[in-house]
Order: structure tokens, then C-alpha cells, then sequence
């Protein structure tokens, strides 16, 4: 794998972090995570954004910023610390947080959401360095700003810092002297949506117990070394699933009922976007025919499944229902009818099949209602539905506003893994459909950004899915089969995990294995994209199931014009059906939208040379040299 392209330029780079941070959590954890918050929203990004900083990274209670200029970044700090003074005025001292800040100028190495080199270590072991309230700067940044700014620096001499081979000479701000100025500009009034994102940034950035910065791949301990918890980001998705009815007529069916209740609960929380209640939260409303809104209120969820369990001979039916708690209206109900044979697995396929659909059908409507919001009023949740929703218009303007949305995600919550792992499917998206220039470079990007999602979260199902999609492209058919069966293990109920797992079993070769699994994924969610649907066309195609794959790629085309691959092997099928005035138009589509693609290339991310022959066969029957 190559690494995504990067690029060299000055820049001076600020560290600052909260002194004392990890004893003010041990003593009141709440009432540190409300100032340290407010201090975040009211002063520091105003004040980053107002001298045109960039915040690269925040963890814990620490903060690193890039600038293009020495001299405005001093001018930030000394805002900063002379901001902290005055809003530490009149606190007790036991609540006061004090910022330490670090600053050094030099090349650094950047690539789209980071930077890094010895620029970036040295600053920050001076902010390690630093005394509460101070600045602590080198002569780098030094040389460049004392003849601009009229502050009292004070020569601490060189300084030997860890793993930087040369002593750096190092000069301060003391906070007895900052704190005799006032800042160098007013504040700005306080601007509703910044304060509201970066808001969302706090709350979920400063749940850790300690301070921790982790920067340019090393750890920077302050106090004690704790790792940065996973993003916990409020979707508003709570959901109680009430003890299903028995309405055999034989109470010795209830386990039946009872243990399908908790196997739906289970699967339902392996949907990390949903907040499900316990099988045990519900026990007391079981039997009692209450209103959605009073179980509502009383178990603090949006939204109530319900259901039956009806035995009819040797067979099952199992009805569900989805309504609203605020409402009380019914927004969904479906019916699953299966064979009794081993009961047990019977029971685990039902769970998993109303799971999937159930959590297809809460995230449609959780983009319905981030949709209706007004977009001055946004939380990191709310952006990655936005994003989502433009990615799944599959056009290039569609792509590249949901690649700036969940930018805008992770700015507002830098440790969101979803956010991440969105945004690796955007740059997926964006090589595999033609519309990049560098289509290696988004692949790789993609994978990074997964990889990163990972790194965050173990369990992002998404990531591994992508992973699974993105290995399987590049022909890393080991990793990809790896990645896909780890994503089924975290959620196998989940459509878009089954079909990263159907894609990596067509280009493996396992055509039949391939289908099956997309078949699943369409019953939990029949709303296929086309990446899907022409891993599945092909794998019609190549299985003889001609009509299957027309039926299924004419009524994606229809949905996605101006997806380029869609009418080759409906071409192909066409053709192999002797529809050949059709599979003449259809390849005249395709050539349209791909004039450089020849039969013999088509299909080149099989594993089989001969799987990709008999696809280039079916085409060149259609039309295609």
C-alpha cells in the first residue's frame, strides 16, 4: 500500500493542555468536564479561528494548532493565557485550570489531516516544559516576532528536550507578565453554531479521566498516561424492544417468544448508531397493553418494537412493529414466517433478519429527522447523516459535499470512528466510480481513514466493511476475506457488512456463496446501491441467471443514470438472453460512459483469470472488443 500524498511547509505549531488536569478530574470529574468545555467554546476556538489557526488534533485536555504565521500564533497564545486569567478571576482555586503552552516554527510534513516531524516533537516537549500560564517558545519562533510584538520574552537559554538530538534555546512569557496586559483584540460575540459545534467537539473529546495527548505518533504524558476513550456521540436512537407476545395458546411456548425477544435485543445493540435498552428495562411492561407514549416516557425511549410469536403446526409467524413513543404512530410492521426444524436456529434467523430491518428502517428515519433540522444547528451525529445522504446520491457533486460534511464531522468530534470510516467510503466511492484523477491515492486515503476508524474503535463495522471492499479492489485477497469476516462477526446483521462480504466472495471466486449473501442483504435492506448491484449483476451473469440480472441492474440504472458500469453486464445478459437489439443499446450506454474500457479489462479484480474470461466473453457477445 502507498502512503496518501503529503507535502512540506512552514509552520508554527502551538501545544497547549490544562495544568493539573488529570487531579482536578479525580477530584470532580462533571465539574472539570463543564469548565474545561466552556473554556473551549467561549474562548479558545474563538480565539484560534479569530488569528487564523487550524486546530489539527485535540485529545484529553490537549490541543495542538497549526499556523502560517509565527507572529499571529504568538499573538493566540498570549490571548489565550491573558483569556484564561480573566476567566479564572474570581474562581476558587481548587476549579481554576491553567493552560501550558509550547511553540516552535519549522518544516513540517502535512497530509489531509495531520502533520508531522521534528517541528511538531519540539513543540511539543516545550509545552511540556512550560509553568501554568506561561509560553514557552524557541528561537525559531522567537527570531521572527521580536521586533513585531512588544512583549516581555525572557531568555531561558538552551535546553536539552527528549529525543531531540541538539539543545534547543528556548525564551518564555511568564504569566505574571501576560497577565498585566489585556488581549491584543476584543473578543467577538459569541456566534451560536460555532459555539454549538464546538460544544459537540467537548463533550465528546474530554470524557477521558486523565491527560493523554498522542501526537505525531508518540505519547506525550502530562500527569499520569490514560488512554482517549472512543466518541461517544448522542444519536437520539433509543429503542426498547417490549417481550413479544405468545399467541400459540400454549404458555409452553413462551420461551420461545422470550428467547426471540433477547436475541432481537442483542442483535439490535450490535448497531453501535442505536441505543437499546436491556431485555431486563422491559420485563415490567411485558403482558400490559400500555400506549407507546406512556412506555415511552417511563423507559425513556423514542422509539417501541413490538410483536407476536404464533405457531401454526410445523411452522412459525413472527409479527413486528416499529412505533414512534412521542406519537404513539405506527411507522412500520412486517411479518416472518420460517420452518420449525431446529427451533434454535430458526429463532437466531428471525432475530437477525427483524435486527437488520428494524435498524435499516431507525436510520432512515434518523436521516429524515437531521434532514428537517436547521443546518445552523448541527452536532457531529447530524453531519455524518448529512454526508451519508449526499454520498448516496451517487454523482460527483453528491461526493464531494459529503466529503466536505464529514470533514466537518470530524473537526467537530475528532474521535468519532464513524466519521472516519463515512468518510473512507466517500473516497472509495470517488476512485471506483471514475471521478477522481488519482484513483490509487483515494483508495489508499480510503484505507487510511478506515484504518484510522479502527484505531478508534475496534468494533467499527463500517471500517472493516470498507476495509473488506477497498482490500478486495486492490486485489489483497487474503486481507479483504480477513476484513469481511470480522465484520461479520461484530454485527451479522447488518446489509452493508453482508454485501462488503458478497463483493469479496464474487472477486474470490465463490460465485454462488456471493449471491446468497447479497440475497440476505436485500431482505434486510432492499435499498441497494449500485456498487452492490453490479457485483450482484455479474455474479448473475456468470451463475446463467440472465433474468435475475436484468430485472435487478434495469431497475438500479433506472435509480443511478449516471453510474458507469451498470450497463455492461446488463449488456452482457441481454445478450446472453438474445436480446441483442438491447444489448446493443445498452453497450452503446456503456461505451459512452467508459470510451477507453475494452472487454479484456472488465472484471480485472477477479481472483480466477477464468471467471474474468467468461465475463469478457458475455460482453464481447454484447458489442465489446
Amino acid at each position: 500500500m502507498t502512503s496518501p500524498i503529503t507535502t512540506r511547509r512552514l509552520a508554527t505549531i502551538l501545544f497547549a493542555d490544562v495544568s493539573g488536569y488529570s487531579r482536578m478530574m479525580r477530584a470532580d470529574e462533571e465539574r472539570t468536564l463543564v469548565d474545561l468545555r466552556a473554556h473551549l467554546a467561549e474562548l479558545v476556538a474563538l480565539v484560534i479561528e479569530r488569528f487564523g489557526g487550524r486546530i489539527v488534533k485535540t485529545v484529553g485536555d490537549g490541543v495542538m494548532v497549526e499556523f502560517g504565521s509565527a507572529v499571529e500564533a504568538v499573538r493566540c497564545a498570549v490571548d489565550l493565557q491573558r483569556g484564561m486569567a480573566a476567566r479564572n478571576d474570581g474562581v476558587p482555586m481548587e476549579r481554576r485550570q491553567t493552560f501550558r503552552i509550547g511553540m516552535h516554527l519549522g518544516d513540517v510534513i502535512a497530509s489531509e489531516d495531520d502533520v508531522f516531524g521534528d517541528t511538531v516533537n519540539v513543540a511539543a516537549r516545550l509545552q511540556g516544559v512550560a509553568e501554568p500560564g506561561s509560553v514557552v517558545l524557541s528561537a525559531a519562533v522567537y527570531e521572527q516576532v521580536r521586533d513585531k510584538l512588544a512583549l516581555p520574552f525572557r531568555d531561558l537559554g538552551n535546553r536539552s528536550v527528549k529525543n531531540i538530538d541538539r539543545p534547543v534555546r528556548v525564551y518564555a512569557l511568564d504569566s505574571a507578565s501576560l497577565a498585566e496586559g489585556a488581549p491584543s483584540r476584543p473578543l467577538p460575540r459569541v456566534r451560536k453554531r460555532l459555539v454549538t459545534a464546538v460544544s459537540s467537539v467537548a463533550v465528546v473529546l474530554l470524557a477521558g479521566a486523565g491527560t493523554l495527548a498522542y501526537f505525531s505518533g508518540h505519547f506525550l504524558p502530562a500527569e499520569e498516561a490514560v488512554a482517549a476513550a472512543p466518541v461517544p456521540v448522542e444519536t437520539g436512537l433509543s429503542v426498547a424492544v417490549l417481550v413479544f407476545a405468545n399467541q400459540s395458546g400454549d404458555p409452553g411456548q413462551d420461551y420461545f417468544s422470550d428467547g426471540l425477544t433477547e436475541d432481537i435485543t442483542r442483535a439490535l445493540g450490535r448497531f453501535k448508531q442505536l441505543t437499546v435498552l436491556s431485555y431486563g428495562a422491559v420485563l415490567p411492561f411485558r403482558g400490559k397493553n400500555l400506549p407507546p407514549q406512556e412506555i415511552g416516557r417511563a423507559l425513556r425511549a423514542r422509539y417501541i418494537v413490538g410483536g407476536t410469536v404464533r405457531r401454526m403446526g410445523p411452522r412459525v409467524r413472527v409479527t413486528v412493529q416499529l412505533s414512534d413513543a412521542m406519537t404513539g404512530t405506527q411507522l412500520w410492521s412486517e411479518h416472518y414466517d420460517d420452518d420449525l426444524g431446529d427451533i434454535f436456529a430458526v429463532q437466531d434467523r428471525i432475530a437477525r433478519r427483524i435486527a437488520g430491518t428494524l435498524a435499516t428502517n431507525l436510520q432512515q428515519l434518523a436521516v429524515q429527522q437531521s434532514l428537517r433540522k436547521p443546518t445552523d444547528n448541527l452536532d457531529a451525529y447530524d453531519m455524518l447523516l448529512r454526508g451519508r445522504t449526499r454520498a448516496a446520491e451517487t454523482t460527483p457533486s453528491g461526493n464531494r459535499a459529503a466529503r466536505e460534511m464529514l470533514e466537518k464531522a470530524m473537526v467537530m468530534a475528532p474521535n468519532y470512528a464513524d466519521a472516519y470510516a463515512e468518510l473512507a467510503g466517500v473516497h472509495f466511492e470517488r476512485a471506483t466510480f471514475g471521478w477522481s484523477e488519482f484513483p490509487q491515492q483515494d483508495i489508499d486515503t480510503a484505507i487510511r481513514y478506515a484504518q484510522k476508524a479502527i484505531d478508534l474503535d475496534e468494533e467499527s463495522v463500517l471500517a472493516h466493511g470498507l476495509l473488506a471492499r477497498a482490500y478486495a479492489a486492490t486485489r489483497k485477497y487474503d486481507l479483504a476475506m480477513a476484513e469481511s469476516e470480522r465484520a461479520l462477526e461484530i454485527n451479522p446483521s447488518d446489509a452493508e457488512v453482508l454485501r462488503a462480504r458478497a463483493a469479496v466472495l464474487l472477486w474470490t471466486g465463490r460465485i454462488e456463496e456471493s449471491i446468497a449473501t447479497a440475497e440476505i442483504a436485500n431482505r434486510l435492506n432492499p435499498n441497494i446501491g449500485p456498487e452492490a448491484a453490479l457485483n450482484l449483476g455479474i455474479a448473475y451473469l456468470l451463475s446463467g441467471r440472465y433474468a435475475d440480472a436484468v430485472r435487478l441492474l434495469e431497475t438500479v440504472r433506472a435509480r443511478f443514470p449516471a453510474y458507469p458500469l451498470l450497463d455492461l453486464p446488463l449488456a452482457g445478459a441481454y445478450a446472453e438472453m438474445g436480446r441483442t437489439p438491447e444489448a446493443k443499446d445498452a453497450m452503446a450506454e456503456g461505451r459512452r460512459k467508459n470510451p477507453h474500457l475494452d472487454a479484456a479489462s472488465f472484471g480485472s479484480r477477479f481472483q480466477d483469470p477464468a471467471l474474468q474470461q467468461r465475463l469478457a466473453a458475455s460482453l464481447r457477445k454484447a458489442g465489446l472488443d
